[in-house]
C-alpha cells in the first residue's frame, strides 16, 4: 500500500469545506428553530392583563409589557396610550414620539414596575 494511502483520514480533508450559502443556511435553520408560538391566555389572565393596563392608562404608571411579535417575545418598559377596543389593540408610549402598538391576543405580560 502507497504512503498516500495510509494517511487514513487525511485523504478526505480537502472535502471538508463550508461555503458562505452553507453558513448562511445554517444560520437561518438556527434562528428559525428559536421562534416560540404565540401566547394563549384564559379569561382570567386576559382580565388581570386589562387591569394593569388600565391603571397605566389612567394614572400615567410606567409597565413592564412582554408581547409576541413574528415568533420572538419582545419587551418594552412603556405607558398604555390607547386601548381601542375594537380592533382589539393597545398602543404603548416608549418615549415622547414612540409608539407601539400590539393586538391584545399577542400580549403575554404585563407587570406593575
Amino acid at each position: 500500500m502507497s504512503d498516500y494511502l495510509r494517511r487514513e483520514n487525511l485523504l478526505w480533508e480537502g472535502s471538508r469545506m463550508m461555503l458562505p450559502e452553507h453558513k448562511q443556511a445554517i444560520r437561518a435553520q438556527n434562528e428559525y428553530e428559536k421562534r416560540v408560538n404565540p401566547p394563549l391566555l384564559d379569561e382570567q389572565e386576559l382580565e388581570e392583563l386589562g387591569i394593569v393596563a388600565m391603571e397605566s392608562l389612567s394614572y400615567s404608571l410606567p409597565i413592564h409589557v412582554e408581547y409576541w411579535e413574528d415568533g420572538y417575545y419582545k419587551k418594552l418598559i412603556a405607558v398604555v396610550e390607547r386601548v381601542n377596543e375594537q380592533s382589539k389593540q393597545v398602543s404603548f408610549r416608549e418615549g415622547p414620539e414612540s409608539i407601539v402598538t400590539v393586538e391584545i391576543q399577542k400580549l403575554k405580560s404585563i407587570e406593575r414596575i
